[in-house]
């Protein structure tokens, strides 16, 4: 019977570190990537009204300016203006390669009941020449480790 040796041993122990080293610097480098994609609204390019809500489809730019790809983003959001909540938008499994930006339409939907809540807060702030708060607050998720998993964090994102 044939044993391996120390040296053998020695050899694949190294190798197996250095494969664990480079999954776990390739997912923090990803997972890092992830932190710094951000996005902002272009312009709405359809209002659907219905009885007690509205589908509103409007452009998000959204920019990836890290030096690595950013692989089936997608988020889930709720918006409010002036802390009322209006409604939730969505969108899911956007590729936006690294040190770009990418055009991406998205829907929402705005209930009626906190549209008109603040309502009122707008005209209170434009009376007063200032102008209203929009908050987005979400989650945003990516693919990472080469598609095995995933990461996500949470995001709020606040116009001036």
């Amino acid at each position: 019977m044939n044993l391996p040796s120390n040296r053998h041993i020695s050899f694949i122990l190294v190798g197996i570190l250095l494969i664990l080293l480079f999954l776990g610097y390739t997912y923090y480098a990803d997972a890092e990537a992830i932190q710094n994609v951000y996005a902002e609204i272009e312009g709405i390019n359809q209002i659907n009204a219905k009885i007690t809500s509205a589908a509103i489809t409007f452009t998000l730019n959204i920019t990836n300016p890290s030096n690595r790809n950013v692989n089936q983003l997608s988020s889930t959001f709720d918006i409010y203006i002036e802390n009322n909540f209006v409604g939730t938008g969505s969108f899911f499994d956007h590729d936006i390669p690294a040190q770009t930006s990418n055009l991406k339409q998205v829907q929402i939907n705005v209930n009626y009941g906190g549209l008109a809540d603040s309502s009122i807060d707008i005209l209170k702030n434009w009376f007063v020449g200032q102008d209203s708060q929009i908050k987005i607050k979400g989650v945003i998720t990516a693919s990472v480790l080469f598609g095995l998993t995933t990461t996500s964090h949470k995001f709020i994102a606040i116009s001036s």
